[in-house]
């Protein structure tokens, strides 16, 4: 297990002895808060009316997840008995994967009678991907930096985005070794790529996305298997798809990635969010005719959360 570092014990130290810190660092990220949703799709049929599908996103597993914010998910999901379960990827931190049977542990408890699907975020490849000092799309370079040294440095950091994505990036393969564990879980890797997933005489598309920030973003790749004639959630990590998505098939499209401003107050959610369409932010949009939700995540790297307490999504599908 993994040591912490002094930056992260002074850290710790402050916000203990600040009123302003104690609840951001030692109470909010433990919180795991329910969204219910009742979306109505329209033409759908009799098998699908009532369909419940479990959504999470940005679970940022390593050695220092909270079990009690695990044990938390793993009740609330299995009391909940939704019909799917699917992740919007980030299931882990700067692509280490730490105590790996944990994860597996978690993961394996996470189960649902019409199957569990996801897509990989930007911290799950075999190099982490993230926003560098000239606005692009990088690997993040080794750096002897603490991840709380990192966070303030992004108060400082008026960059904006742009929106191109290095030849590095591009370059960066699968993370084989999560792969390899997400294979041993009930979990289904949807690598751009569509699966058809039969309810009762009927039949749902799960299409999922590769990640945006790594070109691995294939829309035409993964809604060629689409099946046009039953509706679709869309799974995407990066919520700056929806707009690209909005021209594609498909009912529904769930996001992630943001965690929901993290440190939601004025002036500084922004630094936190690095997205080029800051509306997608949080929440349920409208695209065109489509639903979308971006989750506010699981965890994150910096177990620090300001009003935008950890979230679980449950949709249920109603007659539009």
């Amino acid at each position: 297990m993994r040591k912490k570092k002094w930056s992260e014990w002074l850290w710790d130290a402050w916000c203990m002895a600040s009123v302003i810190g104690v609840w951001p660092r030692f109470i909010e990220p433990h919180l795991l808060s329910l969204t219910r949703l009742s979306l109505p799709i329209p033409l759908l049929s009799k098998d699908l009316i009532g369909l419940k599908i479990l959504h999470m996103s940005d679970l940022h597993w390593n050695d220092h997840f909270s079990p009690l914010l695990s044990r938390k998910m793993i009740n609330r999901i299995q009391r909940l008995q939704p019909d799917l379960i699917v992740c919007t990827g980030d299931f882990i931190c700067r692509s280490k994967l730490e105590n790996k049977e944990g994860l597996k542990r978690l993961l394996c408890a996470l189960k649902a009678p019409l199957g569990c699907f996801a897509v990989l975020g930007n911290h799950d490849y075999e190099r982490f991907v993230t926003v560098n000092a000239r606005g692009e799309y990088d690997v993040e370079p080794a750096s002897p930096h603490s991840d709380i040294g990192k966070g303030f440095k992004r108060l400082f950091n008026s960059t904006p985005l742009a929106k191109t994505i290095t030849p590095e990036a591009q370059k960066v393969g699968l993370h084989e070794e999560l792969i390899n564990l997400l294979e041993q879980t009930p979990f289904q890797v949807l690598n751009n790529t569509t699966k058809l997933v039969a309810v009762k005489d009927s039949w749902i598309n799960i299409c999922g996305v590769g990640e945006y920030t790594l070109g691995r973003f294939q829309p035409q790749q993964a809604f060629q298997s689409y099946n046009t004639l039953y509706p679709g959630i869309i799974l995407s990590h990066n919520p700056d798809t929806l707009t690209i998505l909005k021209n594609y098939p498909g009912e529904i499209i769930l996001a992630g990635h943001t965690h929901g401003g993290q440190v939601n107050l004025p002036g500084l959610w922004k630094k936190f969010t690095r997205i080029e369409n800051l509306e997608f932010k949080r929440g349920l949009k409208r695209i065109g005719k489509k639903w979308a939700y971006i989750n506010r995540g699981i965890a994150s790297v910096l177990r620090f959360r300001w009003f935008s307490m950890p979230e679980l999504t449950l949709i249920t599908l109603g007659k539009g």
